[in-house]
């Protein structure tokens, strides 16, 4: 029988959904397009047309608390790739299981279902998967001896493209978690091999959602290689070290803003081609070590409602030094403690998911693994994420010109610009740090 048992009505599959088989990614419908006009240091807009667009970041309080528990290392998570597991997730729960989820996922209640998988973030994943420089890919494993209902599969095709897969947990559970990750290092190009860890799935595992969220970007300017050099960066605890950074002399004006305790700065990438589909930046935000710190910085971006957005610069300005640094790390975490400290609680002390698979009431969710890592370097950034889920049995004008030196730790995140949409969100306090 397939993973998804016999359907007891006609369900409309895009393409060929068969076990163990691929299926067509649905059509996504174009990232919605705000207009806020939130004030901030310098006129905001979209960088070309001067509009303000909202920034969205799922998840956002849950990547935070992860960051500060993080703050004396370099840290990296995927709000995107976050939202796209939960809201999943949320598809299939049923009753208060579901409110929970949806409340953590920023909804009222289950009306708000067919909002929330139409939201700019997930709209926003059928984007990703048609543009050169990015890709998304989702999967559900189930046990052989279960069947997902019908209306779970209809959602993880049609919204999230997902791929479904028998998997024979009982017998066979390190050959089933080898296949997930096996599924996540194709869609990442080999950049996240294992998100699930050792021991994370087991005989009694029910079910497991993964996805994994890639992007490559070149800058729209890159730096000269040639012109990097090693300079000090400033590590928590008064110590320094050598870190190589970039600069350039080619663009004297930039895309930087100053605020009150910290500076901006936006790097965009190139559109890759496709200009109309999406637009990408990295946005470094330099608290100045005295009046801010990285953590006031996720704590404001969390209770200040598009603090991202107003604080994005737009306008170019004359700039002095000149400092980025080169860096790559990765980092990985389990998500459960932090999804329960933030109210969602049923999910995993015996939930309501039969609206996933039969037989779902009293499945608990028994870890949420989740794995990022970037490279950011004179030409752009590679950056990939992947999030599993594993269910169980119960048991302003035009200023002089400004220093953007980067030689202390600073927040950034990679955002999407017409959508506004947050692909990943992370702070580093040692470029030589892996």
């Amino acid at each position: 029988m397939p993973p998804w048992g016999p359907p007891p009505r006609e369900v409309p599959f895009v393409g060929g959904f068969v076990g163990g088989g691929r299926t067509g990614a649905a059509a996504a419908p174009s990232p919605s397009k705000g207009n806020t006009g939130e004030p901030g240091a310098f006129p905001l807009g979209d960088g070309g047309g001067g509009r303000s667009v909202p920034v969205v970041a799922p998840c956002l309080p849950l990547v935070r608390r992860a960051g500060l528990r993080a703050a004396a290392r370099n840290f990296l998570a995927s709000p995107l790739s976050f939202h796209a597991a939960l809201a999943l997730v949320a598809a299939g729960a049923r009753g208060e299981t579901q409110r929970e989820l949806l409340g953590f996922l920023g909804s009222s209640d289950s009306e708000s279902l067919h909002e929330l998988h139409s939201a700019p973030a997930t709209s926003l994943l059928g984007v990703l998967r048609g543009l050169p420089q990015t890709s998304f890919a989702c999967g559900v494993w189930v046990d052989r001896g279960r069947a997902l209902v019908p209306e779970f599969t209809d959602t993880a095709v049609s919204r999230y493209a997902a791929v479904a897969e028998a998997a024979d947990f009982v017998s066979e559970p390190e050959a089933a978690r080898r296949r997930v990750n096996a599924f996540v290092g194709e869609a990442t190009r080999g950049l996240i091999a294992d998100v699930l860890p050792p021991r994370s799935v087991d005989s009694s595992t029910v079910l497991v959602l993964a996805n994994a969220l890639y992007f490559k970007g070149a800058w729209a300017r890159p730096f000269d290689p040639r012109m990097t050099y090693a300079a000090p960066f400033h590590v928590p605890g008064g110590g320094t070290v050598r870190a190589p950074f970039m600069t350039t002399i080619q663009f004297k004006e930039q895309l930087v803003a100053v605020f009150p305790g910290f500076k901006a700065l936006k790097l965009p990438y190139s559109d890759g081609g496709a200009p109309e589909a999406a637009l990408f930046y990295m946005l470094l935000l330099l608290p100045d070590g005295e009046a801010l710190e990285i953590g006031d910085l996720y704590d404001r971006a969390v209770s200040t409602p598009g603090f991202i957005g107003e604080h994005t610069p737009v306008e170019e300005v004359p700039v002095g030094r000149f400092m980025v640094p080169k860096f790559k790390f990765t980092f990985e975490f389990e998500a459960s403690k932090d999804m329960r400290d933030l109210g969602v609680t049923r999910a995993f002390r015996g939930g309501d998911f039969s609206g996933m698979v039969a037989g779902g009431d009293g499945l608990f969710i028994s870890g949420v693994y989740h794995k990022a890592t970037i490279e950011v370097d004179e030409l752009g950034t590679v950056a990939a994420a992947a999030t599993a889920v594993v269910v169980q049995l119960c048991a302003r004008a035009r200023p002089p010109p400004v220093d953007f030196v980067a030689d202390r730790p600073f927040l950034f995140a990679i955002v999407e610009e017409r959508s506004g949409v947050v692909l990943f969100l992370g702070h580093v306090v040692d470029p030589l740090a892996e």
